[in-house]
């Protein structure tokens, strides 16, 4: 490859930098179909937000009974991001026994919504602090399928959480 190759390809603004965040495990969330470990996630010097931590464990209780948001007796987790003055929530579940299912949503002010689709065949999943969380929790499932996949297991699963510097 020569040095054309690379030219116009992940160019940032020169005074944009990548900031670290830092992860704050709560409280599983229990809800019809499934239980989830929950994760709050922003930079270290930003303030925790118990009322919007509430407000989102809310939306996800009261969409799961509903059944507008369907789990099939599953285990996972979700991430509840504050990126840019945004609040991004990601539900995953481990489903098909191997394969991670998410759902986006984001906060505006009147609450939690679907993240829009965007144009293409490409879709945003996850940015780089939210993909190392989830290799943490991907570690762990992996450890709980190759696990004898009793209660021991499971709880073993839920208690392993993500602590300390995303990156």
């Amino acid at each position: 490859m020569t040095n054309e190759t690379f030219s116009g390809l992940s160019e940032y603004p020169a005074g944009w930098t990548h900031t670290a965040k830092q992860i704050f495990p709560g409280p599983p969330l229990v809800v019809p179909g499934a239980c989830l470990k929950w994760y709050d996630v922003r930079r270290a010097d930003d303030e925790a937000a118990p009322r919007v931590t509430d407000e989102a464990r809310t939306f996800l209780a009261e969409r799961a009974a509903a059944k507008e948001l369907e789990f099939h007796g599953e285990l996972g987790f979700v991430l509840l991001h504050l990126d840019g003055g945004t609040y991004y929530l990601l539900v995953c579940v481990w489903r098909e026994r191997d394969e991670m299912w998410q759902g986006l949503f984001y906060r505006d002010d009147g609450g939690f919504l679907p993240y829009p689709p965007k144009p293409g065949l490409l879709r945003p999943t996850q940015n780089v602090v939210e993909l190392d969380a989830t290799s943490h929790e991907r570690r762990g499932w992996s450890r709980y399928l190759r696990s004898a996949r009793d209660t021991a297991a499971k709880r073993a699963y839920l208690d392993d959480v993500c602590t300390g510097e995303l990156v």
